[in-house]
């Protein structure tokens, strides 16, 4: 893989977005576009996606084409201004908004306006006050009726393995905000359905939980490899975290750049002083930068 400082100085000289995917040909084809290997479809697969929302006879563009994939055990963010389209999006994926235009497909099925397809976990943890940690973890798999006894005993496996052994009956009043996080993210991992959506997770959380957060977040994907799609505004958490990235222009919001992130995997927070990521870091900013001040004029 061309390396991000290689991409930004092959950039400088062909006026191309360092990092913006140009059409690569699928893994496994060659010159002549034959397949040599059978690559499975992508967990996710958003196709030119539009949104509008009418208000008052006022027409609000939201989402303008917006095409991205999720390749299977996958970790991909998108970073973006405020009021992008973000969140209307992973509601058109959850099936709870339905598009303008445009298809999602998950496994190569088309699923457009379906609902149960994805496993969620909102900006704030959203545990239900009166079930304890443990019958909150269990509810995705209740819901769709998997067998209780054999779900408890895996549920009381993990809630020990993400450091919340001993507060299975405790209630979420009971629990830090941090601790109130991970039983949300182990809800949504424990969940049936593959693909995992993240919308700003970590947002309500304080510096240091939130640093903490993210590196226990990376060690239990580097475990379970689940499919992710993960919003967020921290680019340095982006990085960290994805293999890829997608930005997003100012509303109505559409991908301006898809950028692979070269850093091997396993990851460590030291990654984050190399030059390499500081210098991705940068570029990303002032996308970001360009993107906002686009907004205020």
């Amino acid at each position: 893989m061309t390396s991000f400082t290689e991409a930004l100085n092959s950039a400088s000289r062909t006026g191309d977005s360092p990092g913006l995917q140009k059409n690569p040909l699928p893994s496994g084809a060659g010159a002549g576009g034959s397949d040599i290997l059978q690559t499975p479809p992508p967990a996710l697969e958003v196709k030119d996606v539009s949104k509008a929302f009418t208000h008052r006879r006022r027409t609000t563009p939201v989402l303008n084409q917006v095409s991205l994939t999720v390749r299977q055990q996958e970790f991909v963010s998108i970073v973006g201004p405020s009021g992008c389209g973000k969140s209307t999006l992973f509601h058109i994926i959850g099936g709870l908004t339905l598009p303008d235009s445009g298809t999602v497909s998950m496994n190569g099925q088309t699923v457009t306006g379906q609902r149960g397809n994805i496993s969620y976990m909102p900006q704030q943890p959203a545990l239900f006050p009166w079930r304890s940690i443990e019958d909150n973890v269990l509810l995705a798999g209740e819901l769709m009726g998997e067998p209780q006894a054999a779900a408890r005993e895996n549920a009381r496996r993990w809630l020990t393995k993400v450091g919340l052994g001993g507060f299975e009956k405790a209630y979420p009043h009971m629990l830090s905000g941090g601790m109130q996080q991970r039983a949300a993210f182990l809800r949504a991992l424990l969940a049936p359905q593959e693909l995992m959506l993240l919308d700003e997770p970590f947002s309500a959380l304080d510096a240091l939980t939130r640093s903490d957060m993210q590196r226990w977040l990376l060690e239990l994907w580097e475990e379970n490899r689940r499919s992710v799609l993960f919003i967020t505004h921290n680019i340095e958490e982006a990085l960290l975290l994805s293999s890829r990235i997608y930005v997003f222009s100012g509303r109505p919001g559409s991908v301006l750049h898809s950028v692979d992130v070269p850093f091997p995997r396993p990851r460590r927070e030291e990654i984050t002083d190399t030059p390499e990521f500081l210098q991705m870091r940068r570029q990303l900013s002032q996308w970001m930068r360009e993107e906002q001040a686009k907004g205020r004029n």
